[in-house]
């Protein structure tokens, strides 16, 4: 999933494309699931907490060994999250004619971590909605074994495919977590008629994401989605394994003078082709070369709070065309400051706290790649456009990237937020904060 924002900085159109990969997939329960427990979902009610008498009944007539003291007939009473799952994880045993020896609260933990994996109860209350794809999600599971729940899925078959599955690295996990199990199940001295049908299902999930694995390197495939790639470039993508564009940015120049134009391009030419390992930091002014001279020219900065002559007059806007799609990207931002003072006339409110700038001596772009890929930085230059368009090439680290701002929390002070979720389900938020010294 692609967003786009469109925003103007320093006069000029900055085009921002963050690549939003989307969540885990979600088997979705068709519409009418859940009529023949007495469960009626509709629109209206998706997001509707379901009463307690109401939940009860379901599970009477979807245990149906179970037997249920009637509860409380007023709707007003609610179950909690943790009442429906230690009740539910009763029944299960119940119905499988076992009876658990745990404690409530240790039945609960262990029906949530189960739930939670896959994915059944993604709010926090029990609304009509939540509760019709967890039994939904319960009987497709029971269907495949228990075991149709890789990387957090309960799914059919069918739903392996290029719009439930967009992340190249999420596939190779999962193939490489069904090819462990199966090699396990390989092991078994005396494996049971269970154990042959699982492994059997095992082997074509496996033969299914492997070739939907194979679809989106094609998809997805920087070397088939940038146009015009120079020999230089796609070697390095080849020689890293990089299968995906991360991020990309697109920053329009027409209005620059020749100056700026000289050192925004030059000092962009200097970043194109460099790779980072992870782990690994970057000093964006040593990219640039410490002394310039010879390579950049004077032109017109922003500098305290005012315009001044100074050289390498257009750097900022190379380090703004870097920074932003590192960040959008999932990268550590080391050291990066903001412009002084914001132009309501240049900057518009989408703009607010996502520039960088750099000034010799003292302000510094740094980057730390943090992701679990090489990434590799290139600059196409239109000319005839007048635009660059930066792109973050490696391979997604992360579920999915959300970004939240600008969020005004003082004067002149503004707040993003990022939200990084991993493949096993642990998010990693953090805020970039702007200051501004003045806004005029």
């Amino acid at each position: 999933m692609k967003t786009t924002h469109s925003f103007r900085i320093i006069g000029f159109t900055l085009l921002f494309l963050a690549l939003l990969i989307p969540g885990r997939a979600m088997a979705q329960a068709p519409a009418d699931f859940g009529r023949e427990y007495g469960l009626n979902v509709h629109a209206e009610n998706r997001g509707e907490q379901v009463p307690r008498g109401r939940v009860t009944k379901v599970l009477q007539y979807f245990f149906p060994v179970s037997s249920l003291m009637p509860d409380e007939p007023s709707d007003a009473l609610f179950m909690t999250q943790q009442q429906f799952l230690t009740l539910f994880g009763k029944l299960e045993d119940l119905n499988q004619k076992t009876k658990t020896k745990l404690s409530d609260e240790a039945l609960y933990r262990q029906v949530w971590l189960k739930s939670r994996r896959n994915n059944w109860l993604p709010d926090t209350q029990l609304t009509y909605g939540t509760l019709q794809e967890f039994l939904y999600r319960y009987l497709v599971s029971q269907k495949h074994g228990n075991i149709a729940y890789y990387e957090g899925l309960v799914l059919d078959l069918s739903e392996i495919n290029s719009t439930q599955f967009t992340s190249i690295q999420q596939v190779q996990e999962i193939i490489k977590k069904l090819t462990a199990h199966g090699e396990q199940l390989k092991r078994l001295v005396k494996p049971t008629e269970s154990d042959r049908t699982l492994r059997s299902q095992i082997d074509k999930y496996r033969q299914d994401f492997g070739v939907l694995l194979e679809e989106l390197k094609v998809k997805n495939s920087p070397l088939n989605l940038i146009p015009d790639l120079p020999q230089s470039i796609r070697d390095k993508i080849v020689a890293n394994n990089l299968n995906e564009i991360l991020s990309q940015i697109s920053y329009n120049y027409s209005k620059n003078t020749a100056n700026r134009i000289h050192n925004l391009n030059v000092g962009l030419s200097k970043i194109s082709g460099q790779v980072y390992q992870p782990g690994e930091t970057y000093d964006f002014t040593q990219v640039l070369g410490r002394d310039g001279w010879g390579m950049y020219k004077y032109g017109w900065v922003l500098l305290g709070g005012g315009e001044a002559w100074q050289f390498g007059g257009g750097l900022c806007g190379a380090a703004t065309v870097t920074f932003s799609p590192s960040w959008w990207a999932g990268l550590e931002i080391v050291k990066r400051y903001p412009h002084s003072a914001l132009y309501r006339s240049l900057y518009p409110k989408e703009s607010l706290g996502l520039d960088a700038t750099i000034y010799r001596g003292g302000k510094n772009l740094i980057m730390k790649n943090s992701t679990d890929s090489p990434i590799l930085y290139y600059v196409k230059n239109d000319t005839e456009k007048m635009e660059v368009t930066m792109y973050v090439i490696g391979n997604a680290s992360y579920a999915n990237i959300k970004i939240e701002g600008p969020i005004l929390t003082a004067r002149n002070t503004y707040k993003w937020i990022r939200r990084m979720e991993r493949f096993d389900g642990t998010v990693v938020v953090d805020e970039l904060v702007t200051k501004y010294g003045a806004i005029y």
